[in-house]
Parts: structure tokens; C-alpha cells; sequence
């Protein structure tokens, strides 16, 4: 489908000039609900209204008509590593690579993470001075790019998981005082790696790497400085223990023992309710894709993914928020598959095309505190928008499909593909 031509110069004029609408087919509300016959208006940065139909008071060549096609939030990774590589050179490029080096893979990650819809990236591990540089550079209109949220370096111990990150603390003291260091650079929220994990060799994702006592020490700080604590955990023990000292985000909850079994307890699930825990479930780690099948390593990720499939379901009905984030950067996980977690938590996990949805819109957006301008269509919030090819409805695999793309209510990617001049003047002016 051709975006209407007028409509079409109109949205690349880049100094605002007043409201202009889209009429999709359907609309993903913040409730969840896909309501039909609705006029999304913006004006400026900012959705200005939500109207019915031909009610919009915005003249006819001002609205774009997608009459079978849905339109979105822009989406929102709550997992990903912009900095690595997505394939077997992630330890070596995060060691080796220069700090201008990383900067630019960052970025260049960022940008095909836009192309695919996603208007806002968590990013979780990366060289503390690295990150930092890419969000400034976002956030200035530097670069089309999404808004990046950064953690800086994860809190682990000496040879832990990620260490060569450059977060290394060992004792509670050290780990309190690594994430005050953290919380004046300016970071967005505080990780920690409560296990080992897969991508760091010597390092053990069935133990923990960090007392009960640290780990509550650490929520407790958090939660005085105002930061997010996003926990990897990869056993069942280091589920619990996340849950109960406080974090906002569980990665991964793999929930092994120290054999490898995948299981997961009454107890725990009620852990991850009481304390309002959310569970990045990081789907399409494991997702194996034809071409991916002859690597051992995946192969064995893909099935504890397997095992874990019916356990996001029971944390789900419980009542526990899943989140679609990715890991994208990890090994054979590309950047920007947001939408793939999307349709694999609806497919295989079994949650509600609606709350799918939400699990890669409005549900990260509330977990980092941006849900008053991130993440949702309603009024007041940033008119970052996905507009995608096909209705969701009748067919989640809409969602892997991207028409058009807007941050602030510019039109930043069209049909997979960056649109020419949207760097800096379509950005900057609209900070």
C-alpha cells in the first residue's frame, strides 16, 4: 500500500505547520483494546487527540488513510545491548573495539532497530562512557535514532558475567557504592547480575554470583536513589531473591537448578505477584531459525526456552507482566526483533493478542517510568507511532511488518528503510 501522496509531502515537511491525523484500521489502545473507526490527531511532537472518524476537525488531505492496517505505539526493546555484535565476536568487539568504534556499532544497531518500529531501546550492558555517548547523541538529534535508556555498565563480580564491561564489585560496600557511582553519571536504571551467564566463559549461570543480604542491600539502594533495578537471574533461587529485595525487572528467569531442570514453584510465581515484578522473558533467545539449527549452543538455549514456555504462561495468569524485551546483540539475536517477541509470547506462550502488544509498548514504558509520554496513543503522549502493513488482528504477523514509522510526529522510516534527511533537523527541533 502507497502512503498517500499529498499526505505524504506533508509529513516530510520537517517545521511543524499545524494538526495533521492518521486513519488506521484499528488503533491499539492503552487498555489493550483494538478499536476501530478512530482518528489518531497530531500536532507537533504530541498526539493532540484521539477522535472519531471524520470528527478530527483536521481537513481531509491532512489525514492519512490505512484503511487495513493497525496502528501502534512505537515499540519499546526492553532488553537489548546496542554496543554487541549479535554473533560470535561480541566478547572480542566489547574488549578490543574502541570507544569510537563501539559508539558507531551502537548507533548503526539503533537505526536498524528503528527501521523495525522500535522508537525507544533499554539498553541493558554496555561500557558505562560508551552508552552514555549514544544516548547523548540521540537525545541531541544527532542521529535518527531511538531514545535510548541506559543502565552503564551491570553490577557483577570480578571474572563474573559481563565483567569485561567494566562494572565489577564484590563485596555489598563496593556493589552500594558502584551503584551510586552509576546513579551520578546518569544512567536510567541500575542491572546487576544476580547469576552467571551463557555469553561470559568461567562464568556460571546456575550459581549466584551475589549474596541475599547484597542483593536486598542493593534494592533497598535503589529504590533511595530512585533507579529501576533490572535483575538477571537464571535459576529459581535467583528469581525469589530478586523478587523480594524489590526489583522493578527480572531478565531471563530461566529458573534452572544446578542441573539444568527447568522448574518453577507456587512460592515463586506468588513472589513475582506480590512484589509487582515484571519478567523479561527475552523470547527470541533460543528462537531457532532455520539457518541457526547446526549451532549447539543455540540449539541448547532453544530448548530451555522450550521448557520455559509453559512457565511464562503460568506467570502470566497469575498476574505477572512479560515483557517482550530481546537481548538483541546477544548471539543470533539481530537488533530491533521486538516485534518477533511480540508474536512469539501471543503464539507459543499463549498471552492475549492485547497484552502482547502492551508487552512491547505500554508495559516497559510503565516498568522505566515513561509511561506518561512513551508507549501509549493517547492524549499528551509523544506521537512516537508504528503503523504497520495488515491487521493485527486477523493476523499477528502484522507486526513484523512496518509501514511507516514517527518519533515526535516525524516521519523517521518507511517500508524497512530510514527516510533521506531524517537525522538532526527532523529530531533536534522537536527536543
Amino acid at each position: 500500500m502507497n502512503i498517500n501522496d499529498l499526505v505524504y509531502e506533508r509529513l516530510l515537511d520537517r517545521k511543524p505547520s499545524g494538526e495533521w491525523a492518521i486513519r488506521p484500521l484499528n488503533v491499539l489502545l492503552p487498555s489493550g483494546e483494538l478499536a476501530e473507526g478512530l482518528d489518531i490527531v497530531i500536532d507537533g511532537d504530541s498526539i493532540a487527540r484521539v477522535s472519531d472518524s471524520g470528527d478530527s476537525g483536521v481537513a481531509d488531505q491532512e489525514v492519512l488513510l490505512w484503511p487495513q492496517g493497525t496502528l501502534m505505539p512505537g515499540l519499546i526493546d526492553a532488553h537489548a545491548h546496542l554496543t554487541f555484535s549479535a554473533d560470535g565476536d561480541v566478547v572480542s568487539n566489547a574488549i578490543g573495539d574502541s570507544t569510537h568504534m563501539q559508539v558507531a556499532r551502537a548507533l548503526g544497531n539503533a537505526q536498524l532497530a528503528l527501521t523495525k518500529g522500535v522508537t525507544t531501546v533499554v539498553d541493558c550492558g554496555a561500557r558505562t562512557e560508551v552508552i552514555l555517548a549514544v544516548r547523548h547523541a540521540s537525545d541531541s538529534g544527532l542521529i535518527a535514532s531511538p531514545t535510548v535508556l541506559v543502565s552503564g555498565a551491570p553490577i557483577t563480580t570480578t571474572a563474573g558475567h559481563c565483567h569485561w564491561l567494566g562494572g565489577a564489585a564484590d563485596t555489598t560496600d563496593e556493589v552500594i557504592r558502584l551503584a551510586r557511582q552509576l546513579a551520578q553519571d546518569g544512567v536510567d536504571f541500575v542491572k546487576v547480575m544476580l547469576t552467571g551467564g551463557n555469553l561470559t566463559a568461567g562464568s556460571n549461570p546456575k550459581q549466584l554470583q551475589y549474596s541475599e543480604s547484597t542483593i536486598a542491600a542493593l534494592g533497598a539502594e535503589c529504590k533511595r536513589l530512585g533507579k529501576p533495578l533490572f535483575v538477571h537471574a537464571h535459576t529459581e533461587n535467583a528469581v525469589a531473591l530478586a523478587a523480594m529485595s524489590g526489583a522493578t525487572v527480572i531478565a531471563h528467569a530461566s529458573c534452572q537448578d544446578v542441573d539444568g531442570r527447568v522448574a518453577l514453584s507456587t512460592s515463586t510465581v506468588a513472589a513475582l505477584k506480590s512484589a509487582g515484578t515484571l519478567v523479561d522473558a527475552t523470547i527470541t533467545v533460543g528462537a531457532l531459525d532455520g539457518h541457526l539449527g547446526a549451532d549447539m549452543a543455540v540449539r541448547r538455549r532453544h530448548e530451555q526456552r522450550t521448557a520455559m514456555l509453559p512457565l511464562f504462561r503460568r506467570m502470566h495468569d497469575a498476574g505477572v507482566v512479560i515483557l517482550a524485551g530481546t537481548d538483541g546483540g546477544v548471539p543470533s539475536v539481530p537488533h530491533g526483533e521486538v516485534a518477533r517477541a511480540i508474536a512469539a509470547l501471543h503464539v507459543e506462550v499463549g498471552i492475549p493478542l492485547g497484552e502482547a502488544l502492551l508487552s512491547g509498548t505500554k508495559r516497559p514504558a510503565e516498568a522505566f517510568g515513561r509511561s506518561d509520554r512513551l508507549g501509549v496513543i493517547r492524549p499528551g503522549a509523544r506521537a512516537d507511532l508504528l503503523l504497520l502493513e495488515g491487521d493485527v488482528v486477523e493476523d499477528v504477523s502484522a507486526v513484523l511488518r512496518p509501514a511507516h514509522v514517527w518519533m515526535r510526529g516525524k516521519l523517521v522510516a518507511s517500508e524497512g528503510c530510514l527516510v533521506p534527511g531524517a537525522p538532526a533537523s527532523v529530531l533536534a527541533s522537536q527536543m
